[in-house]
């Protein structure tokens, strides 16, 4: 993506110690990479949730020998998932969300990119994560709220689809600025590490809070990326040359 003039971030004026030469080159990349691979991991961390709680949503569907027992009249009076997600359909209305955050995601992305190229990354990318955690929680707000209508669960993932689809290139925009291209290989092999990270931490998150109620396993997570999106916001560099370092040279 293409260096523009950004607002530099707020902690740098709070603490001017952070600028060089107090603060080397190789300081600012470490913690780039640390501030990405956060924010990141924070972003898969929200997506576990709807795999998650699918066995407590869904049908309850009941083995007897070679048997599946699975009428509409007999799940729906069982008492066991949630409504709409609980008839003989449950499985197929819960499927209907995945397709729905993965098309709006897929579509998101590419003008997440030309959008990125024209405004402050870190900004952006601040907007992906307020917004994928508030739309997070409020789908975990369904539970307290005794939401029942599928048009709300759809929705609401086809926004936190488009939202989420932020989170990637704006990431590896930022962290292509800080190094150059004889250093990417091993960066990125490391720092793409964040994706398996975040699918594990919302898993432990998701699951550990389902006991009290589906919709903590949403809150949590939600409130998890709003945090991070604090700290991109306060600490986050885009460019080098944004707090007087000399652009990097491809071949550095």
């Amino acid at each position: 993506m293409q260096s523009k003039t950004q607002n530099l971030a707020p902690a740098f004026t709070l603490f001017p110690s952070l600028k060089p030469p107090n603060k080397t080159l190789n300081f600012h990349q470490f913690t780039v990479l640390a501030i990405t691979f956060l924010a990141y991991a924070s972003f898969h961390a929200s997506r576990k949730p709807p795999s998650i709680v699918k066995g407590v949503l869904g049908p309850k569907i009941q083995l007897n020998s070679s048997m599946i027992e699975s009428n509409l009249a007999s799940l729906e009076s069982s008492g066991t998932g949630w409504v709409p997600f609980n008839g003989s359909k449950g499985t197929h209305r819960l499927g209907e969300l995945d397709l729905a955050f993965l098309s709006a995601y897929s579509i998101g992305m590419y003008f997440a990119g030309h959008v990125g190229d024209r405004i402050d990354l870190r900004l952006f990318l601040v907007f992906g994560m307020v917004g994928s955690g508030l739309l997070t929680i409020i789908f975990g707000l369904g539970y307290w709220l005794n939401v029942h209508w599928l048009g709300y669960f759809v929705g609401v993932q086809i926004l936190c689809g488009l939202f989420q689809s932020i989170g990637w290139p704006c990431v590896v925009a930022v962290v292509g600025n800080w190094f150059g291209k004889a250093k990417r290989g091993l960066i990125m092999g490391i720092w793409t590490s964040h994706t398996s990270v975040g699918n594990i931490i919302g898993s432990v998150v998701a699951s550990g809070v389902l006991e009290y109620g589906w919709g903590w396993s949403f809150v949590v997570p939600g409130v998890l990326v709003i945090l991070f999106g604090v700290l991109v916001f306060l600490f986050l560099v885009v460019n080098p040359e944004d707090i007087g370092f000399e652009t990097l040279r491809e071949g550095d």
